[in-house]
C-alpha cells in the first residue's frame, strides 16, 4: 500500500510537469539526431551536399554509408561510383552477380534522403536538387497471405512506381521482370523503361540482366548505358 501510495505520487508529479517533460525529450531528440549526424560527418569523410530546385543528381565519390563499414571492418577497401542522373536521365545499370548494382542504387538513393534531412553525404562531393519521393523496387518476396506470388508483388510495385512518380522523383529499380518467361520479362522491362523516359522523365536507376535493352540507349535521349 505504501508503494502504490507512492507510485501515485509520483505519477501525479509527473503529470502536471507533462508538457516540460515532453519539450525536453524533444529537444534532447534533435540534438541527439544532429550530434550525431555530426560526428558521422566528421569521422567517416562525408561532404556538405548542395540542394537546390533543379533537376540535378551529380554525386562524384559516392559510397554505401552501411556496406562501406562492413568492407572496411574486413579490411577492404569500398569502391566509391560517380553518378549523373541530371535534367530526368536513366542510367541502365548492368553488370554480373555479386558486381555491386543493388549496392549502387541504393548508396545513391540514402544519399538522396541523408541530404534532404540536412545530413553531410557519403561522398566527394554532391549536388541534388530536391526529390519529392523516393521509389523503389528492390528484392524478391511474395505475399502468400494476400494471394500475390513475387512476381505479382513485383508488377503491383512497379505500376504504382509508373503511376505515382514525378519529373521530380529518384527512382530506383533493381530489376524488373525476373518472375516470368524471359521475353514476357524482357518486354516488360523495356515497357516500365519507356514509360520513365517519356512520360515521367524523372531521374533513375534500372539494373538489369537483360542486356537486350542496353539498345534503348540508341532510341531514348536521356538513357545512358553504365555497367
Amino acid at each position: 500500500e505504501i508503494e502504490t501510495a507512492i507510485f501515485a505520487q509520483l505519477t501525479s508529479a509527473v503529470l502536471t510537469e507533462v508538457h516540460g517533460l515532453r519539450t525536453l525529450a524533444d529537444a534532447l531528440a534533435a540534438l541527439d539526431v544532429a550530434a550525431g549526424l555530426a560526428q558521422l560527418a566528421a569521422t567517416r569523410r562525408y561532404c556538405r551536399p548542395v540542394v537546390d530546385a533543379s533537376l540535378a543528381f551529380a554525386i562524384a565519390g559516392g559510397r554505401h554509408p552501411v556496406v562501406e563499414l562492413t568492407v572496411e571492418a574486413e579490411g577492404h577497401p569500398f569502391v566509391a561510383n560517380d553518378t549523373d542522373l541530371t535534367g530526368g536521365v536513366l542510367w541502365l545499370v548492368t553488370g554480373p552477380n555479386m558486381g555491386g548494382k543493388s549496392t549502387f542504387l541504393r548508396q545513391n538513393a540514402l544519399i538522396a534522403i541523408l541530404a534532404q534531412i540536412g545530413s553531410f553525404v557519403p561522398a566527394d562531393s554532391a549536388h541534388i536538387g530536391i526529390v519529392d519521393r523516393v521509389f523503389s523496387r528492390v528484392g524478391a518476396s511474395d505475399d502468400i497471405a494476400h494471394g500475390r506470388s513475387t512476381f505479382m508483388v513485383e508488377m503491383v510495385e512497379t505500376a504504382a512506381i509508373l503511376n505515382r512518380a514525378t519529373q521530380r522523383s529518384l527512382v530506383v529499380l533493381d530489376e524488373i521482370g525476373r518472375g516470368t518467361a524471359t521475353f514476357d520479362g524482357l518486354s516488360i522491362a523495356w515497357a516500365a523503361a519507356e514509360s520513365l523516359h517519356d512520360e515521367t522523365g524523372c531521374r533513375g536507376l534500372f539494373a538489369t540482366h537483360f542486356h537486350e535493352m542496353t539498345a534503348l540507349a540508341k532510341s531514348l535521349p536521356r538513357v545512358r548505358n553504365v555497367t
